[in-house]
């Protein structure tokens, strides 16, 4: 199972890359992964997931592969990250 968002935004891109930053902190925190910036994409790795955060002018993707655990849980899993990610990209 593989989860893909994408969302379009009008940050500057050192904008973007620090909430970037704050979302995977908050993954990290509600799921236990880790992550590390590889260039411009953003590496997470759990234990039943991988995938990316990739950042760039305007548009802002996420990629999660899920393992068969975290899977059963995938919608849960979607649906909380696309509502966060809407709310960070709200201008202020």
């Amino acid at each position: 199972m593989t989860i893909y968002i994408e969302r379009n935004h009008d940050f500057p891109l050192d904008d973007i890359t620090v909430l970037s930053e704050q979302i995977a902190g908050e993954l990290e925190q509600e799921y236990g992964l880790t992550w590390a910036w590889d260039e411009n994409k953003l590496l997470i790795n759990h234990a039943s997931a991988r995938g990316f955060l990739h950042s760039e002018e305007g548009k802002i993707t996420i990629e999660l592969k899920l393992g068969f655990a975290a899977s059963l849980f995938s919608a849960s899993i979607e649906n909380h990250i696309s509502e966060r990610l809407d709310q960070l990209l709200l201008p202020n």
